[in-house]
């Protein structure tokens, strides 16, 4: 048979894209790691939504390439498959911070991934819901503004109102709720008495609008935060205090309409997540070390490894199509470990086993695809399908060796 002009989907019959790879956001409904592991994750959602926190609040952490990302987008489709009446999943990622870097940038950055269509329709169900014509009533009736003192309230009643118009009104309140400030002309126009200039009123404002989403929809904002050790790039003392004491209103247990799950780049395990995340009062707040989640040892070992090797193939590769050219072709391997031979599967694990530091799903979906290439560039020297044997997996670790 000739293979000559086959794609390596066709060729390796290749069920989702046209590479052997893991897209984190495409591929987010199955979580390749320890069963354990995933068992864990699911545990600590379903407790949290029952405990006095209400809502999800925990961190993943792990090396570079652990799968902190398809962790993170994993969550969201259990979010939205198992609690979809429950929750309402955002994932973003953790900008850039400076050295002196306020809260107000990342309270930007959360209120902007909530996004104004979300606001302004949860604050028109509210708005409808109220008994009178008084809209700025309504709001506090409906007990959506439970934190901050009574001038922030009642500006953010007022900006919730204003949705309700649109144009201008409408746009400026958006930019307050992100944390701008505005003329005096502005304030009255919208009838706030206060910028969000002190970070605990941010935090607050981020609340009630936690609040009002959950009253008007029923679920609960969670964010799913990647990239959060950029914290660590803030070194002043009085930005980090700051953002310390926000972050800590926001594991608080007062607070059970808006989640938070954080990914944390760690090279080390815990000794390197950083101060910033394991003072005692954030690390009470999520309960020790079982709100901390490690996905460092998802491949760690050549058990886990293997099982993590051929849950990707299981995944990708069509295994009835597979079934049958090894059938038909006599290939020395099982249509489970297609098109790679047990041979080719433990030469990965054993490396990764000898060598921790590339112990990651990043490292071992690298060798399998480059290796996957290799093989179906040498299609046209054979009449049946090129396996991925030891040699080539050798030869794609260490190129040139």
């Amino acid at each position: 048979m000739k293979f000559d002009n086959m794609t390596l989907k066709e060729y390796f019959f290749l069920k989702k894209s046209d590479s052997l790879s893991i897209d984190p956001l495409r591929d987010r409904e199955i979580f390749f790691g320890e069963a354990q592991l995933v068992q864990r994750i699911s545990n600590r959602i379903e407790s949290d939504f029952v405990q006095p926190r209400g809502v999800p609040k925990f961190f993943l952490f792990g090396a570079y390439g652990s799968g902190k990302t398809h962790a993170l987008a994993h969550i969201a489709y259990k979010l939205e498959a198992d609690y979809k009446s429950r929750a309402e999943p955002i994932y973003i990622a953790m900008p850039p911070l400076g050295s002196k870097e306020r809260w107000a940038r990342i309270h930007s950055r959360l209120v902007d991934s909530i996004g104004l269509d979300r606001i302004g329709s949860a604050a028109e169900t509210i708005a409808d819901q109220a008994k009178g014509t008084d809209k700025i009533k309504g709001f506090f009736e409906a007990g959506i503004l439970n934190f901050g003192d009574e001038t922030l309230k009642l500006s953010q009643a007022n900006v919730f109102r204003n949705f309700l118009f649109g144009g201008r009104q409408a746009q400026l309140s958006w930019e307050w709720l992100k944390g701008r400030k505005n003329t005096p002309d502005q304030a009255t126009m919208l009838g706030v008495q206060k910028d969000l200039s002190e970070a605990t009123d941010s935090v607050f404002c981020l609340l009630n609008i936690g609040a009002l989403f959950y009253q008007a929809t029923g679920r609960k904002i969670i964010f799913l935060v990647d990239e959060a050790e950029a914290v660590r790039s803030v070194t002043n003392a009085d930005s980090i205090d700051e953002s310390q004491h926000m972050f800590r209103l926001l594991l608080d247990n007062a607070n059970n309409c808006v989640g938070l799950v954080l990914a944390i780049q760690s090279e080390a395990g815990m000794e390197t997540i950083g101060e910033f995340f394991t003072r005692e009062d954030i690390y009470r707040r999520v309960d020790f070390e079982q709100g901390f989640i490690n996905l460092g040892d998802m491949v760690s070992q050549v058990n886990s490894a293997r099982k993590f090797i051929v849950n990707i193939l299981q995944y990708l590769i069509n295994q009835e199509k597979a079934g049958h050219a090894i059938t038909e072709e006599n290939l020395p391997t099982q249509k489970e470990c297609f098109p790679f031979t047990e041979e080719a599967i433990n030469a990965i694990t054993q490396h990764i086993s000898d060598n921790q530091q590339q112990a990651s799903p990043a490292f071992i979906l690298s060798a399998m695809s480059g290796a996957a290439i290799e093989a179906w560039r040498r299609r046209d020297t054979s009449e049946t399908h090129v396996l991925v044997d030891g040699a080539i997996i050798e030869e794609t670790i260490f190129p040139g060796g």
